[in-house]
């Protein structure tokens, strides 16, 4: 028998150049030349090398190794079950094997201390080659920007994409080994000599911290004090809220909510389409009544509905699993929110050591299945959350996820905080903002406008003022006189007999409840603990030594409130409140089920399904239970066995009960207050003054905690969105929407935070008809004006019939705008307003995905001939096409032959990250980074926002150049298209001698419209001796090159630099700068026509370095405004002085020269040149970010 067995078996791979190797036996040794070097024996590497030059050993080092087996060719093997094919040289053979594959060992290096080893190593391994020789050194440079031509796919391929899908197969989790490895590796260089005697340090200090919380016992989980419940798992699933429930919530949000909301909601769509996002730590504060848990509600809504999109789960992920939770600390709370409480929801006992007590495998896994999918959590009321129970949760969801990092917290999930500081804090124990957890992860954000007390100003200010008044500090008269007077409304006994009292102790919660139900109540009934018997336990009897509590005195009618988190999911969890319906009694007579009526109609809905007593009714039911007692200092070990119902009396509760609860009125004592921020919270329970009652009045009493004002300010506060938004009469300020139904959309849509900043709100898809009022749309401040799709397309148009589109626009009542309603059916979705100052023409159109685009694009054409091509256009409007796509896009083509430029073509507009809306321009917009995109949560699609300069327009800088023979600077208006910039000729022209045209030509002068001084002095001097010295320096300038071949990619990398392919139609030198300007390749034309503009106004300047091929200069000027004209160094120097840059050109074995633009060097543009072409192409880092170099890698003049 084997000792050892495996079903697969294991190949050592010696991939690194100096792998170690066998000597040849000493016989053969002694037969060799002294000299002779080749006295190693081959290794499995020599022999990949040397297989066969066939394409089906197009492969790498790893697959040859797990793949063949090499045999000798002396064997004879007879009728293989693969074919045997011999190697080139060496004396072997190799044949496929029949099995398994086998697995891989190589050699290790680390990567970070020993980089070019281990780049060398994978490369080896991974990459297919013939010879050593085919790595390029440096190896991390190579595998970084390397290409290869793959011989499989017949084409160039990137060597770090052959490597990563080489390694794929070997390495399943290719990701999550690489950061261990860089873990194991950044250990392993910072190991200390004493480490252990630190790691033991620790340990205690852990064991002791971990004690705590073992310690510690929470009224609000007794459901898992005992030890046969620990880690006890709740069956987690993802929670929903219907839309109808939600949408009330979120159409009544404030600004300060809205920010917040639209902050999350755009972080959610960034993880869901990029798992590699940052996680979210975000904490929301602010006073009570600001609205913290309807904003909650509101972003689980949001984020649930983000990441349950089918189209974008993850291959192991469904559309049920968690991708939400929220988590609160008592169960009251968990239920005001419609979340499950933090101990349930990851099993963390209060009675064990939680941070070191991890769930078994099988509660583990369970965990695993539910929560593996989960990417945000909301934790409310973190105010009462202890600082140990924090580290607890980040221990448990670190386990869960498995993920065990340094630098990941929390399982790398996000997490949402809610809660105030200036509240009750945790009872005996510190709050989390003293955790390292939480001081230097979270940023937050505070909410300010009080919508529980909005309708009484006064009060709502009195409340921010005591929520932050110190302990020594004097309160002030005002809000001293305004407790006084509660308190004689208290005296005069204004409130209602059955108001909510509260108080500090449970002693006189008790004293307070048991006057009421004696007053209100009759046949009140005495319940006893039972034991396991059930028999009832007298605290006469002799035989319990141990402490029992008191009976319960209930009755119909009577106030109650659950001690127990029977089923939080269903609302039954400890502080829910109602009253007693009925007693149902069993056969012996006695008591088994108490029926209560709670005050939250949503409580129980789970429950009543099975119960017998409740089915089809709107009530609960409770029996005896163990371990609900609510008491702080309860030892559940000296009540084992005893059971008792999991209720008490409500009519009056402590404040820290309280907390989070809103009512109509309150009767408050002030005398035994023991805590900071608990005369805060008990006032603002009551939504105004006049429901606010005091039993006593001590000012002294009411004080915050003072860290919490250092603790804030020391938190990164949340990065609010830039306000696109111009705040001046000269910009106007544009909104466009495809709001999918306006008289759907409408009350979320006036609430829009950003609506009443906005001076023209522009609609597509407004859904709606001739007959509809409109009196319920006006929006106070604004016109409206709209135009229904039966009103846009004639009769016989397959589209005048159709349901849905029709396009509206919203304009302030300031702004003077003249409607263009002179032309007849367009079968257009459009409507047009012109600004009546500035002369801007704003059309909004939408194109149906019924509508043809050959249709869609004739009619838009001939629509804006009537208008005025010439006039300054805003052409707003979904068309229905994708301008991110990679495919013919025939409206913007059209668009942009037109001078139309969409400045948002690089930005995504919907939640599909599709560019389908659109903001087209003929005339040039300076302050095009005033835009931005902004989700709105109605809609699939995105608003654009955007603000433009409307006093600064140029309006001759539109115009276009024309030649003329006349010698009179009249303007030509014979010509059939005006355009908004340069008229360029479509026609393709190479350089060719033209010696038909006059010299007299004369041309139109323009004023350009540039951001920077074109007349400075000295860099005309620059310029001039550029291009006296440019003939010499073409031919003398060379770049020693120490290997051939060298390719254009091997020159640029070894600067750390790539080049960005441009369109090849004659334009690629404008294009290029355009997208070193832009980022983009759109403005060519407009560039081009700023180049002519200067040599025009330059001309003299010109004249004496004109090429032969022209007679003059105003030649060269009428060819080189062409379209599709190549550039030379007259319009590259013109540009270079035009952008105020310095244009750096690579060519190749040549040193890049630089083309004086600006004063300063680092002012830079790259641009690489094929002379062979011609072409030219742009250069940027090999990251993506602009290309630099300092002055000993360029070429001056």
């Amino acid at each position: 028998m084997p000792l050892t067995y495996s079903s697969r078996g294991f190949v050592f791979v010696p991939a690194h150049s100096n792998s170690c190797k066998f000597l040849k036996s000493q016989n053969i040794l002694k037969e060799l030349d002294p000299d002779d070097e080749n006295i190693y024996m081959s290794n499995l590497a020599d022999k990949y090398f040397d297989r066969p030059e066939e394409p089906e050993f197009d492969i790498c080092m790893a697959d040859f190794a797990s793949e063949y087996e090499i045999i000798s060719i002396n064997k004879n093997i007879k009728n293989p079950k693969t074919p045997i094919k011999r190697l080139q040289t060496l004396n072997f053979a190799i044949k496929k094997r029949c099995n398994r594959k086998a697995i891989i060992r190589y050699p290790y290096f680390n990567r970070e201390i020993d980089r070019e080893n281990y780049f060398e190593n994978i490369l080896s391994l991974y990459l297919p080659i013939r010879s050593r020789t085919d790595l390029k050194k440096p190896y991390e440079l190579f595998y970084e920007i390397g290409e290869i031509f793959d011989t499989r796919q017949q084409c160039r391929r990137k060597v770090k994409e052959v490597v990563y899908e080489n390694r794929k197969k070997y390495e399943a989790h290719l990701k999550e080994t690489d950061e261990m490895e860089s873990l194991f590796n950044q250990l392993s260089a910072d190991m200390k000599d004493n480490e252990w005697a630190e790691i033991v340090a620790n340990k205690e200090k852990d064991n002791i911290w971990s004690g705590d919380i073992e310690r510690e016992d929470n009224p609000d989980f007794n459901v898992i004090h005992k030890s046969k419940n620990k880690n006890t798992f709740i069956d987690l699933k993802q929670t929903f809220a219907t839309t109808d429930e939600i949408r009330p919530f979120l159409e009544s949000m404030n600004y300060e909510q809205q920010e917040v909301f639209y902050y999350v909601r755009e972080w959610c769509t960034k993880r869901l389409h990029n798992p590699d996002v940052e996680p979210l730590r975000l904490f929301i504060t602010g006073g009570a009544g600001t609205g913290k848990s309807h904003l909650l509600k509101c972003l689980h809504y949001e984020a649930t509905k983000i990441f349950s999109r089918k189209k974008h789960l993850e291959p192991d992920e469904n559309i049920d699993e968690v991708h939400t939770l929220i988590t609160a600390f008592t169960g009251a709370a968990a239920v005001n929110v419609g979340g499950v409480t933090i101990h349930s929801a990851f099993g963390i006992g209060t009675q064990c050591n939680s941070l070191n007590d991890h769930l078994s495998c099988d509660k583990l896994n369970s965990y695993r299945c539910k929560l593996h999918s989960l990417k945000l959590l909301f934790v409310d009321e973190v105010s009462l959350i202890q600082a140990n129970l924090w580290g607890a949760m980040h221990s448990r969801l670190t386990q869960i996820m498995g993920i065990h990092s340094n630098t990941a917290i929390f399982g790398n999930v996000g997490i949402i905080a809610i809660g105030d500081f200036y509240q009750c804090s945790p009872v005996a124990s510190s709050s989390i903002y003293s955790s390292l957890l939480w001081s230097d992860h979270f940023e937050y954000v505070e909410l300010k406008i009080n919508e529980r007390q909005k309708t009484n100003v006064s009060f709502s200010q009195m409340l921010n003022r005591i929520r932050k008044i110190k302990k020594k500090e004097d309160m002030s008269k005002e809000d001293r006189d305004m407790l006084e007077k509660c308190y004689q409304r208290f005296l005069n006994k204004e409130y209602h007999p059955e108001a909510l009292h509260l108080f500090a102790r449970n002693a006189q919660v008790d004293i307070h409840n048991e006057e009421m139900v004696k007053k209100i109540c009759i046949n009140i009934r005495t319940f006893y603990e039972v034991d396991k018997n059930d028999k009832e336990i007298n605290q006469n009897e002799s035989k319990h030594t141990k402490r029992i509590n008191k009976p319960l005195q209930l009755a119909k009618h009577a106030k109650v409130m659950i001690t127990k988190n029977i089923c939080v999911n269903d609302g039954l969890a400890n502080g829910v409140t109602g009253h007693i319906v009925e007693f149902v009694e069993n056969n012996n007579g006695n008591i088994s089920h108490i029926i209560i009526r709670c005050d939250s109609p949503k409580v129980g809905r789970l429950h009543r399904v099975t119960c017998p007593h409740c089915h089809g009714q709107d009530t609960i039911c409770v029996i005896r239970e163990s371990n609900t007692i609510d008491q702080l200092d309860y030892n559940s070990q000296s009540k084992k066995g005893t059971k008792q119902f999991p209720l008490r009396l409500s009519w009056a509760m402590t404040i820290h009960k309280a907390q989070g609860i809103t009512v109509d009125q309150v009767v408050i004592s002030t005398k035994d207050l023991f805590g900071s921020g608990m005369g805060y919270t008990a006032l603002s329970r009551v939504r105004n003054l006049e429901g606010l009652f005091l039993i006593d009045l001590h000012v002294n009493k009411f004080y915050c905690n003072e860290n919490v004002d250092k603790v804030l300010s020391q938190m990164k506060i949340m990065r609010k969105k830039r306000l696109i938004y111009q705040q001046s009469p000269q910009f106007l300020n544009i909104l466009f929407h495809n709001i999918e139904g306006l008289k759907n959309n409408f009350q979320a849509f006036s609430n829009y935070h950003l609506l009443h900043k906005t001076d023209l709100i522009c609609l597509a898809e407004t859904w709606l008809k001739d007959d509809n009022r409109l009196d319920h749309l006006q929006i106070i401040g604004y016109n409206f004006i709209h135009k229904t799709r039966a009103c846009s397309f004639a009769s016989n148009h397959s589209l005048h019939s159709q349901k849905g589109g029709g396009v509206a626009i919203y304009f302030r009542e300031t702004i003077p705008i003249k409607k263009n309603d002179s032309y007849a059916h367009e079968n257009l979705e459009c409507i047009t307003v012109e600004i009546g100052k500035n002369k801007i023409v704003i059309i909004v159109c939408y194109r149906s995905p019924q509508q043809d685009k050959k249709e869609f694009i004739v009619n838009l054409i001939q629509y804006l001939k009537k208008i005025n091509i010439d006039k300054n256009i805003l052409l707003i409007g979904d068309f229905n096409e994708d301008s991110l796509e990679n495919k013919s896009k025939p409206i913007e083509t059209n668009l942009q032959n037109l001078g139309f430029v969409n400045i948002f073509k690089d930005m995504s507009t919907t939640n599909n990250l599709t560019s389908l809306d659109c903001i087209y321009s003929n005339f040039i917009l300076d302050q095009v980074q005033y835009r931005d995109v902004t989700g709105i949560f109605y809609s699939f699609h995105d608003a654009l926002v955007c603000s433009i300069d409307i006093e600064n327009i140029d309006k001759e800088s539109n115009k276009e150049i024309e030649f003329n023979n006349d010698e009179k600077m009249d303007t030509d208006t014979s010509l059939h298209s005006s355009l908004s910039f340069l008229e360029i000729s479509k026609k393709t022209n190479k350089r060719k001698k033209n010696t038909t045209v006059k010299s007299n030509h004369m041309f139109k002068k323009v004023k350009v419209a540039s951001t920077v001084n074109i007349h400075n002095n000295v860099l005309k001097e620059k310029q001039r001796l550029f291009l006296r010295n440019y003939p010499n320096i073409k031919k003398g300038n060379c770049l020693e090159i120490k290997r051939h071949p060298f390719t254009f990619n091997d020159q640029l990398s070894i600067i750390g630099l790539k080049k960005i392919n441009i369109i090849a139609d004659g334009n690629c030198f404008f294009r290029a700068i355009s997208h070193q300007l832009y980022r983009h390749e759109n403005s060519h034309l407009n560039i081009r026509s700023e180049t002519i503009n200067y040599l025009i106004q330059n001309m003299n300047d010109f004249t004496p370095f004109i090429d032969e091929m022209y007679s003059t200069i105003e030649n060269y000027i009428q060819q080189m405004s062409k379209d599709g004209t190549y550039a030379d160094h007259l319009a590259l120097s013109s540009t270079a002085v035009i952008i105020n840059k310095n244009i750096i050109i690579h060519e190749l074995e040549k040193k890049p020269l630089l083309i004086p633009g600006s004063d300063f060097l680092e002012d830079q543009l790259h641009l690489f040149y094929d002379p062979n072409i011609p072409h030219y192409d742009s250069v940027v880092c090999i990251d993506g970010s602009p290309a630099f170099l300092s002055s000993e890698h360029i070429l001056f003049t």
